[in-house]
């Protein structure tokens, strides 16, 4: 007998469909490329429930006659192709052929589409990937596609969407990149009944960039254009005075297409090197043009991921196109041989005409690699990156500990519970401030360092921890602000807001919706009702803007992700490394660690202090052998 089967047709495009569409955005994405593809103008994206109930696309696009519309949902039916070679020279978003096929797949689909010159409208209907309905109907011109119950008959691809409000997060960024590389089409978003984008569709990208973000971040971009052996690069990049603490609003585009790359990611880290902090990711918009058939889009079904033929020469057009922009044609640009191949002085380039680049060289001292490695070692070890180790969840210090033997860690974990070292640093006196971050006390017998920041954030956190309980009861530790922030979202983090308001009042942040991509920030969680550092020492409005950063990665589990909010709001409320207190602050920060149920550890696990013997220091000096 034999055992190998050919799959029916209805089991292989669901099979299929699981490399396509992924969730929601997936359908999203297709369906919006194919409006573009038709000579869309005007594209009107609605969705409920995260797009898992309803997703409907509307364009005004050229339609389709009712042959093609029936061939649209043949898996690898395209009218964007007829050859294989026709991949390498390619002017359309989608050429595969699969997304209706697949979307059909695992969704209840409706398609309405009609021409220009018809005098009707059709309509074709597929349930459960079987064709139900078919026939005419009224329309306006361009194509209606409406897909309802996704994944209803795929319950194991169906369990791992994430919550609503993830999913919406997704569809929302996806549509604020597709407008930023298509400013000549106006985009419209509804989610769940109620628009919270539009774009003028003017053509021109800054002004889109405006709409989606506000003003704040339009203003902090700068233009890019640039031209190096007939590639080119345009868009804008961001001040280095204007970052994130992550990659969120850093939009790359290959032939206005929407990609990944880790080249460019690299390019881009390389060129702001210099210029930012580390850990800090500037904003940019970066859009590529280079010859079909020297980048390969055929790498996946979602054709996110892309190949070019020179890898080193994409590296160098946007290290140049960044730098040329931010620094001017006259500015220095010197390079990193061991990146890049090849040195080439930034001048700047025409819109109509190509100019090469002259080659530079330039003379280039370098140590020994042998002498490089010893003077790394030497600095590794003579002062820690403060800001490296409070985001480094690995941190190493407790093996440090150990290793230099100047902490007594086992009696550090064992007093944890008996409360004696605590009692005996607020009995030690006063001595004064180490980089402005360690307080210094000590005592006949012992020296303590504490970290202001970790003590500050066990404080606020066991706080706001039991501020989560009073509102049981009906009371709020909160500060209401005398002037209401107003804060400028984009249309995937407004979704994200607006979707957690309960969620986010519970912890002491009351929000009210104002506009279409503004929030009122009315309230905030607070240290004491007589000592608030958070007014003097971070801004309400930044201090929401990382935490909802910190809260949209969803890296603990789903159960946990608002539990912590409470560590999030008590980090970036506490006083910071490198924050000048004074005196009298550091006392009472002292006596209210004394009152915390845990005062040894901060809300990520660091120590709040460290205790170190005197018959060390001594030992340290060789008074003790």
């Amino acid at each position: 007998m034999s055992r190998i089967n050919v799959l029916d047709t209805v089991t292989a495009n669901a099979i299929k469909a699981g490399e396509v569409i992924e969730r929601p955005v997936s359908v999203v994405k297709e369906l919006v490329d194919n409006s573009v593809d038709a000579g869309a103008t005007s594209i009107k994206i609605e969705f409920d429930n995260g797009g898992i109930s309803l997703i409907r696309v509307s364009d005004n696009g050229c339609g389709m006659d009712d042959e093609d519309a029936h061939k649209c949902f043949l898996i690898h039916a395209t009218s964007k192709i007829k050859t294989a070679s026709d991949i390498y020279d390619l002017s359309t978003m989608g050429f595969r052929g699969e997304a209706l096929a697949s979307i059909a797949a695992c969704a209840d689909v409706t398609l309405v589409t009609k021409q220009a010159d018809m005098d009707a409208g059709v309509i074709i209907e597929y349930r459960n990937g079987l064709l139900s309905r078919d026939g005419q109907t009224s329309a306006d011109n361009g194509t209606v596609v409406t897909v309802e119950k996704l994944f209803a008959n795929m319950p194991a691809r169906y369990k791992f969407l994430k919550r609503d409000a993830t999913e919406s997060m997704y569809i929302c960024s996806l549509v604020e990149k597709l407008a930023i590389i298509n400013p000549h089409i106006s985009f419209r978003l509804i989610k769940d009944g109620k628009q919270i984008l539009s774009t003028p569709g003017n053509g021109n990208m800054r002004d889109i960039i405006y709409s989606i973000y506000g003003k704040e971040t339009a203003n902090a971009l700068v233009e890019i254009k640039y031209e190096l052996n007939g590639l080119k690069i345009r868009g804008f990049a961001g001040k280095p005075s204007f970052v994130r603490g992550n990659r969120g609003l850093q939009y790359v585009y290959a032939n206005e297409r929407t990609i990944k790359s880790a080249v460019i990611s690299s390019a881009i880290d390389e060129a702001y090197k210099t210029s930012v902090m580390k850990h800090k990711h500037p904003i940019c918009v970066l859009c590529i043009y280079i010859p079909a058939g020297e980048v390969d889009v055929n790498v996946h079904p979602q054709k996110a991921e892309v190949k070019f033929s020179d890898d080193s020469a994409i590296f160098r057009l946007v290290y140049h196109g960044i730098k040329n922009a931010l620094f001017g044609e006259n500015s220095t640009i010197v390079e990193d041989t061991n990146v890049l191949p090849v040195i080439d002085s930034p001048v700047k380039q025409s819109e109509s005409h190509s100019i090469s680049p002259t080659r530079v060289e330039m003379p280039v001292t370098r140590a020994s690699s042998e002498a490089t490695d010893n003077l790394l070692k030497i600095l590794a070890g003579f002062k820690p990156d403060i800001e490296e180790i409070e985001n480094d969840t690995n941190n190493k210090l407790p093996e440090l500990i150990e290793e230099n033997k100047s902490v007594e860690a086992d009696d550090f974990i064992e007093d944890a519970f008996d409360r004696k070292e605590i009692i005996e640093l607020v009995s030690s006196e006063f001595v004064g401030f180490l980089f402005s971050t360690y307080v210094i006390f000590q005592n006949e017998v012992a020296t303590y360092l504490v970290d202001q920041h970790a003590a500050h954030e066990r404080v606020l956190l066991e706080r706001f921890s039991a501020n989560r309980n009073e509102i049981k009861e009906g009371s709020r530790n909160v500060e209401s602000l005398l002037i209401p922030q107003v804060i400028d979202l984009s249309s995937a983090d407004l979704s994200y807001v607006s979707d957690n308001l309960e969620r986010f009042k519970e912890f002491g942040f009351d929000i009210d919706i104002v506009g279409e991509r503004q929030i009122a920030l009315r309230t905030v969680p607070v240290a004491t009702k007589s000592e608030d550092r958070l007014k003097s020492l971070s801004k309400p409005s930044v201090m929401f803007t990382q935490i909802l950063n910190d809260l949209k990665r969803e890296t603990p589990e789903k159960s946990n992700v608002w539990t912590s909010l409470i560590q999030t709001t008590a980090c970036k409320a506490a006083i910071k490394a490198g924050d000048v207190i004074t005196k009298e602050e550091a006392m009472s920060l002292i006596e209210q660690l004394k009152e915390c149920r845990d005062p040894y550890h901060c809300a990520h696990g660091r120590p709040t202090f460290i205790k170190t013997h005197i018959t060390d220091i001594e030992k340290m000096f060789k008074r003790i052998v």
